[in-house]
């Protein structure tokens, strides 16, 4: 037996709100024992109230989560400001809640970290993790490959950023959560170990456009040279002169021959350098392409995500589980719009499947087995089932 129950408040008062998002999980349980929990909520939030309703409803369950830039479930929808909160119940599947400290010293001892305490508290083969560290710095890959490099290429790592205020004030910080524990530089996960059934989709809905390009030279997340010209100079052969990067036209990135790639959306660019800075790190010598989406094409990435995790599930039971990770620029270019995103998640997994998810910074999936990258303006859907 595996079951989600999910529940989600929009009430101001943070311990009205986890009192009712409890209240909802634990109706649907129907008295089976949870033993897991995703609690996803706005930076805003005061979080240890909830953290604290939480564990003790519960005390022995291994929770995980974060701060987020949205909240999005198949009880209330797409919600900002709001206390959304996903337990687990299983018979047969372990499922482990670690983390790490000190992620902007050390990104991958905290991975470790994190790994090591979820392993520790498991019997069975890992099969499933989910991750909500925090992003900080100019890459943060060397959280992903500590985590994907210890769990092997069968166990896939997926998820998303947690996520500070949404746009950006100074202190730029997102929250993550753990057990009793409230954190700020962290990396969480929660492990799912045993005879667990699950797929995953990724998309964007932006297109590759005109030729790509090589990037000669790279800094962290500072792309310096194109082909060996100025990095603005590759964005103004299709911008025009004077034309600078926006979010609207991240830069596909292929690491490979193939064509799978993830995004970079670009946050600044210096005229007189001609160099761009984007969110997270570019590595020297991969190949780019300038990219476009009109909104409907968004939200056909959106369903697009949707259906391939379908199509990968595998065994005739189908899911019990939803968790979406959409990304925070994503929700500010849709802006009002936003909301149909879950609404699309709902109307292709049907009512009987519960979803839970956030908006984060920054989201979390391989590009190929093994391969687990950090993406940006990117929808990740994971479907969870008990194996036959």
């Amino acid at each position: 037996m595996f079951r989600m129950a999910v529940g989600h408040s929009g009430d101001i008062d943070p311990v009205v709100a986890i009192g009712e998002a409890l209240g909802r999980c634990e109706r649907e349980l129907g008295g089976d024992r949870a033993r897991a929990g995703l609690l996803f909520c706005t930076y805003d939030t005061d979080v240890q109230p909830l953290v604290a309703a939480v564990r003790a409803a519960h005390p022995d369950i291994q929770l995980a989560g974060s701060t987020s830039a949205g909240e999005m479930t198949s009880v209330l929808g797409f919600q900002e400001d709001s206390v959304a909160l996903a337990l687990f119940a299983s018979d047969t599947i372990e499922i482990t809640a670690g983390f790490g400290e000190g992620v902007s010293a050390g990104p991958a001892a905290a991975a470790r970290a994190a790994l090591d305490r979820a392993l520790a508290g498991t019997t069975q083969p890992p099969r499933l993790c989910i991750a909500v560290p925090c992003i900080t710095g100019d890459d943060p890959t060397d959280t992903l490959r500590e985590l994907q490099g210890a769990l092997g290429p069968d166990v896939p790592v997926l998820g998303g950023g947690s996520a500070p205020r949404t746009p950006p004030d100074e202190p730029r910080v997102a929250r993550q959560f753990c057990n009793d524990s409230v954190l700020e530089d962290a990396a969480v996960v929660l492990l799912f170990s045993g005879p667990l059934s699950f797929s995953f989709g990724v998309d964007t809905g932006w297109r590759p456009i005109g030729a790509r390009g090589r990037v000669t030279e790279s800094v962290g997340n500072v792309i310096r040279t194109i082909d060996d010209e100025p990095a603005l100079a590759f964005y103004q052969r299709y911008l025009g002169e004077g034309g600078r990067p926006t979010p609207a036209n991240p830069l596909a990135v292929y690491e490979g021959a193939g064509d799978d790639f993830y995004l970079r959306v670009p946050l600044a660019s210096d005229v007189d350098a001609g160099t761009v800075v984007v969110t997270g790190g570019i590595p020297n010598g991969v190949e780019v392409r300038l990219t476009v989406a009109v909104t409907d094409e968004i939200f056909a990435g959106t369903k697009s995500a949707i259906d391939k995790a379908r199509a990968g599930f595998p065994g005739p039971a189908g899911p019990a589980a939803a968790l979406v990770f959409s990304c925070a620029i994503r929700k500010l270019v849709l802006g009002t719009r936003t909301g149909r995103e879950v609404d699309i998640a709902r109307t292709e997994l049907g009512e009987d499947v519960p979803i839970s998810g956030f908006y984060c910074f920054g989201e979390i999936a391989p590009i190929a087995p093994g391969a687990t990258r950090f993406h940006n303006e990117t929808v990740v859907a994971v479907l969870i089932g008990e194996s036959a």
